[in-house]
């Protein structure tokens, strides 16, 4: 029985669809997990220990506070910190063994100081802007690449690793090909400068999961995979890896009762019967990070059919039509994301009716949703 709301994440899935992304890299290429954002709403410690079982060794992450949980929580494998960490945090990394980013000259002398000022030497990757414009070296002159030179000089720093990101790898919009192309070019020419210095830039890293699937050229030493392992493909124009979505989130039915024609439903009264309506109350909501965009004309499964939800989505609760399911009970698990019957509703399914993308809608499942893993 579901008390409230639940999430489900297969673990057996997880592994398939890890194989997945392994038998599609070259050889020799390591995958990177990234499990940010509490692995995508799947549960970061729980799938991290599962992948570190299933042989992953590297852990990616875009907040401190994220890489300290999984270390605290006993994963031994590398962590990756992607995005900017204050030097003021250099003591902490290094008493856990946790990777910064350098993500510009002035953050990676910031991060040099902190560590001479510990007296030791910290390992990190350095981050390449080739395209994205949020963080990163710039690479585009001659001056900006003797910055990256420069960087990799610095006496309290060892880079251990060197990454970009795409903008484009998973969208197919106009001229979206030849900006990533454009982006693994700019990509080669910094790692070319620092060979040509006699600089060993450490491990390469650049595609993420769009560009498993469809820019081969850009695997290098290691891939950064995150929305494939929880079983979505991202490049709706490139051949799709053989992934299964890891969770399915359902939801209790705590109510049922009949609403006579001219009755309104929650908040605002935004939806009003016409006729006779069966009504459930579900207990999940925008607290629990199901979109309130999905008011008055998202759909749920239940029973092998499709509800439509009714009103305003509350902050705990919501309500759905069940006037065409007679079965349905107090009690009765609603599924949010997953398969009843026949039919099957994925993130993709949802974010296309919220006007959001998948990451969004897995990524703000809420805390308070109890999870449950299958297979581990």
């Amino acid at each position: 029985m579901i008390e409230r709301n639940r999430l489900t994440v297969d673990l057996g899935r997880l592994e398939q669809n890890l194989a997945a992304v392994r038998a599609r890299i070259p050889a020799g290429c390591a995958v990177f997990a990234v499990i940010k954002a509490n692995a995508y709403g799947h549960g970061d410690i729980a799938c991290a220990k599962a992948l570190e079982r299933f042989g992953v060794g590297m852990f990616c992450v875009a907040a401190l506070s994220e890489a300290i949980a999984l270390r605290e929580a006993g994963i031994e494998g590398d962590l990756l910190v992607l995005s900017h960490v204050g030097a003021q945090h250099v003591p902490a990394m290094l008493e856990r063994r946790i990777l910064p980013t350098a993500v510009d000259a002035a953050h990676a002398r910031e991060l040099e100081a902190a560590a001479a000022s510990c007296g030791a030497v910290l390992p990190l990757h350095l981050k390449v802007n080739t395209g994205m414009n949020r963080i990163g070296f710039d690479c585009d002159t001659e001056e900006q690449l003797e910055a990256i030179a420069a960087a990799y000089a610095l006496p309290h720093l060892r880079f251990t690793g060197i990454f970009s990101h795409f903008s484009s790898s998973d969208d197919a919009s106009d001229g979206a090909e030849d900006y990533s192309l454009a982006q693994i070019e700019a990509f080669s020419r910094v790692l070319a400068f620092l060979r040509g210095r006699g600089i060993d830039p450490g491990v390469r890293h650049f595609a993420n999961s769009g560009a498993v699937a469809k820019y081969p050229q850009a695997a290098f030493d290691a891939v950064r995979a995150g929305a494939l392992l929880m079983g979505y493909n991202t490049a709706t124009d490139a051949e799709p890896l053989p992934v299964l979505p890891c969770g399915t989130w359902r939801a209790a039915i705590t109510c049922i009762r009949t609403a006579p024609a001219g009755a309104c439903v929650s908040y605002s009264r935004r939806f009003r019967a016409e006729a006779p309506t069966r009504i459930a109350t579900v207990a999940v909501g925008y607290a629990d990070g199901w979109p309130r965009a999905l008011s008055d004309g998202g759909t749920v499964l239940l029973h092998g059919k499709r509800a439509r939800i009714l009103g305003n989505i509350c902050m705990d609760q919501m309500m759905v039509d069940v006037t065409g399911i007679p079965e349905a009970a107090v009690g009765d698990p609603v599924t949010l994301i997953g398969c009843d019957g026949a039919l099957a509703q994925t993130a993709d399914d949802v974010a296309a009716q919220a006007g959001s993308c998948m990451h969004e809608i897995l990524s703000r499942i809420g805390e308070r949703v109890e999870r449950e893993y299958l297979g581990g």
